[in-house]
């Protein structure tokens, strides 16, 4: 069903377009009818970059008017929070310790060390511990990798093909906006034509 709204900005009372910042003016051009001649195009440019060349306000000065970005809360994240607080100092990442995933022996100087060796009995159990648990993964997956991969096809392409009838429907959505937008502006341009030849016999009656 078509909209009944004018495709317009709409005006304040102070005939001020909404939405629009301070100390900046609104083109009300109807691009489907207002056309540029080509011998035209030249002036056009050359008064825009001069307009460019008038504007006082830099790139900042539009992050400024945007509202401020919300800071981070890491609050019930401990380790996002020392993650961030790195990055943010621009400090180093450090290297990955990789003492989990050997079988060192206690250092020489504590090789009489009960204790030390405990330490690396333990991790051996741990090293092991894993190890079976990789072994599981594989056997899971060769007995059930290809049908997990299949799920996940039909899965993916269920999700393709909802985001494509949804990228159909905001297309149709968007060309029907654009038709009742050429429409009421050639309906616009017409009455503008007949306005401007009324005011041009009232201006020769005179």
């Amino acid at each position: 069903m078509a909209s009944k709204r004018p495709l317009t900005l709409e005006y304040t009372a102070e005939g001020a377009a909404k939405f629009l910042r301070g100390n900046e003016s609104l083109i009300d051009a109807l691009p489907y009818v207002d056309h540029v001649p080509p011998e035209l195009r030249p002036l056009v440019d050359s008064l825009i970059e001069e307009e460019k060349r008038k504007s006082i306000k830099l790139p900042s000065d539009y992050l400024r008017e945007l509202p401020p970005v919300r800071a981070p809360h890491f609050d019930e994240h401990p380790v996002l929070k020392t993650e961030y607080e790195r990055v943010r100092s621009k400090e180093a990442m450090k290297p990955l310790d990789t003492t989990r995933y050997r079988l060192d022996p206690p250092p020489q100087n504590r090789r009489g060390d009960v204790n030390a060796w405990r330490e690396s009995l333990n991790n051996a159990h741990s090293q092991l511990e894993h190890q079976h648990l990789r072994i599981l993964n594989q056997e899971l997956l060769l007995k059930h990798g290809d049908k997990a991969w299949r799920a996940q096809v039909q899965l993916n392409e269920a999700s393709v093909k909802s985001l494509e009838q949804q990228l159909a429907a905001i297309k149709k959505e968007t060309d029907q906006l654009n038709r009742e937008r050429k429409l009421q502006q050639h309906a616009a341009g017409e009455s503008g034509g007949l306005l401007r030849v009324s005011e041009r016999q009232r201006a020769a009656q005179l």
